[in-house]
């Protein structure tokens, strides 16, 4: 439909493709290692295998990456900086690329941005055919999140917005800083992909080779980050020669959560249904729902993650998978973008949490504050905090755990967990679920 817009849809079918592709994979090494015995002979085979499979899995990670960097380069060319849909926020372009939409979900605000040339002005009629053709091209999206009307009744206020090198210098230093936050949040995902072994697994056979895994797939995530600071920096060149333009701007603010409850609402019937299912307190599902995607049930993040309860088909989507379809695969992005779907999903993944990987844990509040912190960044991080040792096993976390008050693990998380975001996230969560009690 829009050209920049196609290059985001295309890239989410291709990463969808992938995750699938590499669960398989996974899966099939999973399969080896159960069926593989001592040999020198068959150990030199499987390392092979294990070793040509991590490549494929390594390249769908790079090729992903290098699509992301090329299509931000060139939104910080155009206009300066890189906006793109994420977990709090959507994002459109108009066809020419000349005009785009946001709606913050997180802030409560939608802003309409046209791009053109510096000194020429930008009417009102003109900024009235953009909303136009944005209400008609996303209307059911619009429908969706409730905010058709809000274009045209909410308080608004219009500036304009310089796009010359000094915004492009700004947006390439953002620029690296996310990329240094992928990583990190890269490594988060392989931390929680290797729950299963290290969590809740005691053979040290086992645990062992996941570490030596981890480890290694950590260093090839810094090997990737390195080499897409360089590019950024060749690309910078390239950046700077496009002339000044300048921006209008239309910001329409909303009133303050009054759009995130009744995107909530619409939820309600299919929260208590999955909440009683799973023995989850609603008011959690909808903290979590609300922290993770403020309601937008087509929120998408890099990892990539998936629609309001942001589900990792390649970790909690095969958990759950497992757990309920008896499947030993993710689960897709089309199927998590089903609003039904994926509050059934994110429900089940916190009743594994509390039931399976949390479940030595005995105070209902203590295990409440891990089951929290694991949606996020997964069993084997929260072991971490209380295992003197930095071991990732529960099981022996919860000898700790289960000696302290529950004031104290909160206390504990908070000051321990190895992630910032982690730890704001915990955090968020419980003040959010006193809006929901």
């Amino acid at each position: 439909m829009k050209t920049i817009l196609a290059l985001t849809i295309a890239s989410q079918f291709a990463a969808a493709a992938a995750v699938a592709s590499t669960s398989s994979l996974f899966n099939e090494l999973e399969a080896a290692m159960q069926t593989y015995d001592s040999s020198a002979q068959e150990q030199t085979e499987f390392e092979r295998y294990k070793a040509q499979h991590l490549q494929e899995f390594n390249d769908y990670v790079e090729a992903h990456f290098e699509e992301f960097d090329a299509f931000r380069d060139q939104l910080i060319q155009q206009w300066g900086e890189a906006k793109v849909s994420d977990q709090s926020q959507f994002v459109s372009y108009s066809e020419d690329n000349r005009e785009r939409l946001e709606v913050d979900f997180e802030n409560n605000e939608i802003v309409l941005s046209v791009r053109h040339h510096a000194g020429s002005h930008v009417s009102d009629e003109q900024v009235s055919q953009a909303i136009e053709r944005f209400k008609q091209s996303e209307d059911s999206l619009f429908k969706s999140f409730l905010i058709g009307s809000a274009l045209n009744d909410g308080a608004s206020e219009r500036k304009q917005v310089t796009i010359d090198n000094g915004l492009r210098v700004k947006s390439i230093i953002a620029a690296k800083a996310q990329i240094k936050q992928q990583t990190q949040d890269q490594k988060k995902l392989a931390e929680q992909q290797a729950d299963e072994a290290l969590a809740l697994e005691s053979d040290p056979q086992v645990v062992e080779a996941a570490s030596k895994q981890l480890k290694t797939k950590k260093a090839e995530l810094d090997q990737l980050a390195t080499k897409r600071i360089k590019n950024l920096t060749k690309s910078v060149k390239q950046i700077s020669k496009t002339e000044p333009q300048q921006v209008t701007q239309v910001r329409i603010k909303m009133p303050k959560n009054g759009l995130a409850h009744k995107r909530a609402a619409q939820y309600q019937g299919q929260i208590a249904k999955q909440s009683e299912r799973f023995e989850i307190e609603p008011s959690l599902v909808l903290a979590v729902m609300h922290t993770e995607s403020h309601f937008n049930p087509l929120a998408k993040s890099h990892i990539p993650a998936f629609g309001l309860m942001q589900i990792v088909p390649t970790s909690a989507g095969v958990d759950v998978n497992r757990f309920l379809h008896k499947l030993d695969e993710p689960m897709s992005p089309p199927y998590l973008y089903v609003v039904d779907n994926n509050i059934e999903a994110g429900t089940a993944y916190l009743h594994l949490l509390n039931d399976r990987y949390l479940s030595a844990i005995k105070d209902p509040l203590s295990r409440k504050y891990c089951m929290i912190a694991a949606y996020n960044t997964g069993a084997g991080n929260v072991a971490s905090v209380f295992n003197a040792d930095g071991s990732r096993n529960i099981k022996r976390a919860a000898r700790v755990i289960n000696s302290l008050s529950p004031e104290r693990v909160l206390e504990a998380l908070q000051q321990g967990l190895p992630y910032d975001e982690t730890r704001r996230y915990l955090k968020k969560v419980l003040v959010t679920e006193k809006l929901y009690i």
